[in-house]
């Protein structure tokens, strides 16, 4: 009797934790953002804000470009509690001519993913 009663307790607590988890939210600022026309070869960024949207503290575990000529600028491992927003500079090495699109994840504590998107056109 006494082991169903500890199993019950340690599922109704894995529950909880699981639970939590799935409550994480973030909204973005500049999730899609367009550059317009960037000139060949000079470097441009722009800053995507996230802003924590849970009731709880979340940590931003990590940023990740899609391409080498991304590069992201952001403090690892930095929390953030309810309400409060943090940001991330995405740097362009503006290296094409021509209209392009790139990818930047966002990796977010309680198993949150975001993908942000910049689009332009390289011009002379």
């Amino acid at each position: 009797m006494k082991f169903w009663r500890l199993l019950i307790a340690f599922l109704g607590i894995s529950l909880s934790t699981m639970a939590q988890d799935n409550t994480a939210k973030v909204s973005i600022k500049n999730e899609t953002y367009d550059m317009g026309k960037v000139t060949y070869g000079k470097p441009v960024e722009y800053w995507v804000e996230v802003t924590n949207t849970s009731k709880e503290t979340l940590k931003l575990e990590g940023v990740r470009a899609g391409c080498g000529c991304t590069t992201p600028d952001f403090t690892p491992n930095q929390e953030f509690k309810p309400g409060e927003t943090i940001k991330i500079r995405i740097n362009f090495n503006s290296s094409v001519l021509g209209k392009f699109t790139r990818f930047t994840d966002i990796f977010i504590s309680g198993g949150i993913v975001k993908q942000t998107s910049f689009t332009g056109e390289g011009v002379k």
